[in-house]
């Protein structure tokens, strides 16, 4: 483990006590993008434990701001993998300007959310104007946004699924079946996997061969094209 990252242990430790509960503290080594996480206080927000892999999100962030002065990203919407929005914010780790790794700070908001919906109950009685109807319209809306805007899914490892999940989304983004796609579809697809760097994690290609109904090297070659055009 980079010595950078193995130092801020103890500060993950810090931040999940001092944040509470409904925080989630992920320490990433990102030089092990299979089982990038090191270090994970209150795991429970989002199921994962150390050994988890990094998520497509996180390749993307490091790949858009990597070479940049950038060293934080915040007030991001990811989800985890059974549905639930949290609030997420990622700090970057660098080593000699690369970066090696992530404090990602991941803040559930349904006990906030719940609190909400309660004084939102109490203060009817105070509040004027706009049907109940109208009120109800407006919040299911806000909800809606929120839980749609997510960009980020956290993922578990093993076959929770990064990869398989990602084929399936797209196809049906698609409104197609395997058999449906032709061959400019597939390349579609394995264009958007290279964009979320999903082709980083072991393994890959044989999960996106078996989900398009192609062979391994069928899948080498899209993806080959595809890095020559850039």
């Amino acid at each position: 483990m980079n010595s950078k990252i193995a130092a801020l242990m103890p500060f993950v430790d810090f931040l999940g006590a001092a944040l509470g509960s409904a925080t989630e503290v992920v320490l990433h080594d990102l030089t092990e993008p299979e089982n990038s996480v090191v270090k994970i206080v209150n795991g429970h927000v989002s199921g994962r434990n150390v050994g988890a892999p990094a998520t497509d999100f996180a390749r993307a962030i490091v790949r858009e701001y990597g070479d940049s002065n950038i060293n934080f990203v915040t007030d991001y919407v990811c989800k985890t993998v059974d549905g639930r929005p949290l609030q997420g914010s990622s700090y970057f780790v660098r080593d000699e300007g690369e970066v090696v790794g992530m404090i990602c700070v991941n803040i559930d908001p349904q006990p906030f959310r719940s609190l909400e919906d309660a004084l939102n109950v109490f203060m009817e009685a105070y509040r004027h104007g706009g049907s109940e109807e109208y009120r109800d319209a407006n919040l299911d809306a806000v909800r809606a946004a929120y839980s749609s805007s997510s960009v980020e899914t956290l993922s578990l490892g093993g076959n929770d699924a990064g990869v398989v999940e990602q084929v399936r989304a797209l196809m049906a983004s698609m409104g197609k079946t395997p058999s449906e796609l032709d061959q400019a579809g597939r390349m579609e697809v394995v264009r958007k996997l290279e964009e979320s760097g999903a082709f980083l994690i072991k393994g890959a290609a044989a999960d996106v061969a078996c989900e398009l109904h192609v062979s391994v090297p069928s899948i080498y070659r899209y993806l080959q094209k595809v890095r020559r055009e850039g």
